[in-house]
C-alpha cells in the first residue's frame, strides 16, 4: 500500500468514526496494549517505497483525557532506481530495517465515547540497520554490494490517532499515523567525503491499524 493509498483510508476511518456518538460501556480501566500492523514511508523528496511492519504499544490512562504510551515498531524500507544507458539497465537497490523506540502523550479529545479520538507530542530512540547496497551494472555481470553502516538517532514529532471500541466489551479497533523528523546518517566505505559521512532527510510517516484490550 501506498503513501497515496494509506493517508485517504486513514482520513475516511477516521471520519467515520468520530462521527460515533454512543458512549463507550462502563468500568473504562486504565491501561491499553495496542497490536497493530505498520505502513511507513519517507516523506523527505525521493524516500523510499512504502513498507509494512509490525508495532506493539502500552498506553496508561492517568486522566480521561490524558494518558502516556511506550512503544515500538519494526519495519524494513526498500528502494530500487534504474538508468537505462544505450540497452543496457543500470539498478541500484537500498534496503534498511528501522526500529522506533517511542514514547506518546495522547491527548484524548473525545473520552467516554465509542470513537476515541487523541493528538500530542512523539519522542524516542531510533535504532537502524546498516544500510545494504547492491549495484547491478547489467543482466551479464554479478550484483556489487556493499554495506554503510547507519547511525542510531533520537527523533521527535507529532501523532494522531483514534480508537473504536468492539461492542461493549474491553476490544477495540486503533488507527492512527505517526509523523518523525529523523535524519538518516551513514559512513560510506572508501568515502571521499569529509570522515566518509553523509547525511539527509529521512522523516517518515508511519501509519496503523490494529486491535487493542483494555484491562
Amino acid at each position: 500500500m501506498t503513501r497515496t493509498e494509506t493517508i485517504p483510508a486513514l482520513t475516511l476511518l477516521l471520519a467515520l468514526a468520530a462521527s460515533a456518538a454512543a458512549p463507550a460501556a462502563a468500568g473504562d480501566d486504565s491501561w491499553r496494549l495496542k497490536v497493530s500492523g505498520v505502513s511507513a514511508q519517507s516523506t523527505a523528496g525521493g524516500g523510499s517505497d512504502s513498507s509494512l511492519g509490525g508495532a506493539l504499544a502500552l498506553e496508561y490512562r492517568a486522566t480521561p483525557r490524558i494518558g502516556v504510551e511506550l512503544g515500538g515498531l519494526r519495519t524494513e524500507f526498500e528502494k530500487e532506481a534504474s538508468v537505462q544507458l544505450f540497452t543496457t539497465d543500470f539498478v541500484s537497490e537500498l534496503d534498511f530495517r528501522m526500529t522506533p523506540i517511542l514514547a506518546r502523550l495522547n491527548v484524548h479529545l473525545t473520552p467516554g465515547r465509542r470513537a476515541d479520538l487523541y493528538v500530542g507530542p512523539v519522542a524516542g530512540y531510533v535504532l537502524m540497520s546498516d544500510v545494504s547496497h547492491r549495484y547491478r551494472p547489467g543482466p551479464l555481470v554479478d550484483d556489487i554490494p556493499f554495506v554503510m553502516p547507519a547511525e542510531d538517532r533520537f527523533a521527535w514529532g507529532a501523532h494522531a490517532g483514534l480508537d473504536v471500541q468492539l461492542g461493549r466489551g474491553s476490544s477495540y479497533l486503533t488507527a492512527g499515523a505517526t509523523y518523525l523528523d529523523l535524519p538518516l546518517e551513514v559512513r560510506v566505505p572508501d568515502s571521499i567525503g569529509p570522515d566518509g559521512r553523509f547525511s539527509g532527510d529521512f522523516d517518515p510517516l508511519v501509519v496503523h491499524l490494529g486491535y487493542g484490550y483494555r484491562f
